[in-house]
């Protein structure tokens, strides 16, 4: 498996409009642009070198990221790290015991395709494969 670069960070927030604001006012972040994932997510995705930071807003009041944001607050969700073939990572990474979360491969925001994995080996944090499309 070949780990490229950490592709994103993923941060839940309540408030898009104000979450973008501080990081562009105060950190001089400029955002690229916002995509909804579903019914469920509005995403913004702001630059920093070559890691994209990922500001997440809940839609609904249900679901995975809406329950985060519920349970532990605004924070940093999960790490995302790119790789060249996603497919291939999931099978070396099952042959060491490692699975997905939930479908895998599947559709991910900013045209990728994304595979989320069982946090465990991981201390608890949340990984993400990120494979651009």
């Amino acid at each position: 498996m070949n780990i490229g670069r950490v592709h994103h960070m993923g941060m839940i927030v309540p408030d898009l409009d104000r979450a973008v604001g501080g990081f562009r006012d105060v950190l001089g972040l400029e955002l690229d642009h916002t995509e909804p994932y579903g019914d469920e997510l509005e995403i913004a995705f702001l630059p920093c070198g070559q890691t994209l930071v990922e500001l997440i807003r809940p839609l609904t009041e249900e679901g995975f990221s809406a329950d985060w944001l519920a349970s532990a607050g605004p924070g940093i969700q999960h790490v995302a790290f790119e790789v060249d073939d996603l497919e291939g990572a999931l099978r070396e990474l099952a042959a060491k015991g490692v699975r997905p979360t939930g479908p895998a491969p599947r559709p991910g925001a900013g045209n990728t395709i994304i595979a989320f994995l069982d946090p465990e080996p991981f201390g608890g944090i949340i990984v993400e494969l990120v494979q651009p499309r």
